[in-house]
């Protein structure tokens, strides 16, 4: 039998655990104390009610007598006209100043208590909605139109927006919720040129047409004979002071192609001008287009920049396998000037480009790409030979080590044109021979351009030498000395 438990055993654990009790105590007292939850950032709703007659482009919201607007509530939506749109408004009091913005750029501001009323209303429906429909009756796109009432301080936003009135087209306009019914209507074209109509009653007539319906079309036909192409086409009878907008629009004249020139306007003496693609530029003054409908360009009124030659040789290690020549003023380099050929060590090779001015940059680049280098500011009526060799994009002399050039090569007749306009063709035959090939082929001798002129296929150095210039002027030379090795002047 086993013995009695004693139960005075058990207090020295109890008195034990009261102890550890007390001494949990002050840790307990000293641990910090926990912090309230901050409360959570209090959003508020409102309805946005659109009644303005106008799609609302941008919505803002800010407390009343706050320093400026929030971000725009719209983001990337709009509301349209009787749209409506649920705004979120974090951390908002209850009295709201709004701000929205129509598609027109007119605002309008709501000051609102959205605790007592959430639906917030732009416009008043009660209003009448006031439209007009624009008719473009002339021959120029239509950029932008105001209207505003006449005792308005300015003429008011583009109620176009976005958007054109090409020629011939209409646009039917929002001027949005308003009792007024006289405006003050005003067109811009696409070149500067307004058109005002003043008092215009929309209530009783809310058509409005630009331009003279009545006025008739002209046409004619617009062809490039020339070798270039056409970049720009303008006709106008207010030239020079207005010329209009580019009638090509997007497009490009090519050598022998042609367009239909559409124009509305009561006059028949129309100017014409034409600008190549090197900027050149050629003008026809008073061309009768209701006699006329058939009219060419063939850019003899438009000369040509010169052409500047250079020589380049080169004595580097590498083979150059690009060279580019430029104005100062283009903003890329243009076309790369040897085109199929590469400059290998050692050789020498001519380069040219039409250029308005003497001075060019050249750029000239390594086989494969490796590397590039650069030299700026070349007086290119100056310097007819460029050495490639290292240091040369600073050096002093460009052509150290060449020769200078002493005139034509031996053999060779060096020719000059002197004239005012381009050789077009030019004609070497034997002494009282018939008139042969064009020796140019493509090519012209520009104003001012050399071309050393050699007999063509070995032939005898005395020939009948004939120059024909751009305007259909002949210039003969009989029983001329191909070989004489000096320099001829036609003019």
């Amino acid at each position: 039998m086993s013995p009695p438990e004693r139960p005075f055993m058990r207090l020295p654990s109890l008195a034990m655990a009261a102890c550890l009790a007390l001494l949990a105590l002050p840790s307990l007292a000293q641990s910090p104390q926990r912090q309230p939850a901050a409360p959570p950032v209090r959003e508020r709703e409102a309805t946005i009610v659109n009644q303005s007659g106008q799609t609302l482009r941008e919505l803002y919201a800010a407390p009343v007598g706050g320093a400026e607007f929030g971000p725009d509530l719209l983001g990337a939506d709009t509301v349209p006209d009787r749209g409506s749109f649920r705004a979120r408004i974090p951390d908002a009091a209850c009295d709201i100043e709004f701000r929205a913005i129509y598609q027109d750029g007119t605002e309008e501001r709501r000051r609102q208590n959205i605790c007592q009323n959430r639906r917030v209303q732009f416009g008043d429906p009660g209003i009448p909605l006031r439209e007009a429909t624009i008719r473009n009756e002339t021959d120029m796109v239509l950029l932008q139109l105001f209207a505003a009432p006449p005792n308005a301080p300015g003429r008011g936003p583009d109620r176009l927006g976005e958007g054109v009135i090409a020629a011939g087209r209409e646009m039917r306009i929002r001027l949005g919720r308003t009792r007024d019914c006289v405006f003050d209507i005003t067109a811009v074209y696409e070149d500067g040129e307004e058109e005002s109509r003043a008092g215009v009653n929309l209530c009783r007539d809310a058509r409005v047409t630009f331009g003279d319906p009545n006025a008739p079309r002209r046409e004619a036909r617009v062809s490039n004979s020339s070798d270039r192409m056409i970049r720009e086409f303008y006709a106008s009878h207010r030239a020079p002071q207005l010329w209009g907008p580019d009638r090509l629009g997007n497009d490009m004249l090519p050598p022998g192609g042609n367009f239909m020139l559409r124009l509305r306007g009561a006059p028949c003496l129309w100017d014409l001008r034409a600008v190549y693609e090197d900027d050149a530029e050629e003008t026809k003054t008073g061309v009768d287009l209701c006699a006329n409908r058939e009219i060419a360009f063939d850019g003899s009124g438009a000369p040509r920049p010169p052409e500047r030659r250079v020589s380049l040789v080169n004595r580097h290690a590498a083979m150059v396998q690009e060279v580019y020549l430029s104005a100062p003023t283009e903003e890329d380099w243009g076309p790369d000037r040897l085109g199929e050929e590469v400059l290998p060590r050692g050789a020498r090779r001519e380069v040219s480009a039409r250029l308005r001015d003497c001075e060019a940059d050249i750029r000239i680049v390594f086989e494969d790409r490796r590397a590039a280098e650069e030299r700026a500011g070349i007086n290119l009526c100056e310097v007819a030979v460029i050495v490639l060799r290292p240091g040369w994009t600073l050096a002093d002399r460009l052509d150290e080590g060449e020769p200078q050039d002493t005139g034509p090569r031996p053999g060779s007749l060096r020719l000059r044109n002197a004239a005012e306009v381009p050789v077009a063709e030019l004609y070497a035959d034997p002494p009282g021979a018939p008139r042969g090939p064009d020796r140019l082929g493509r090519t012209v001798l520009g104003v001012g351009e050399t071309l050393d002129f050699a007999p063509p296929d070995g032939g005898e150095c005395v020939a009948d030498l004939v120059a024909v210039f751009r305007d259909g002027r002949e210039l003969r030379l009989p029983g001329t000395d191909l070989c004489a090795g000096v320099e001829l002047v036609l003019q």
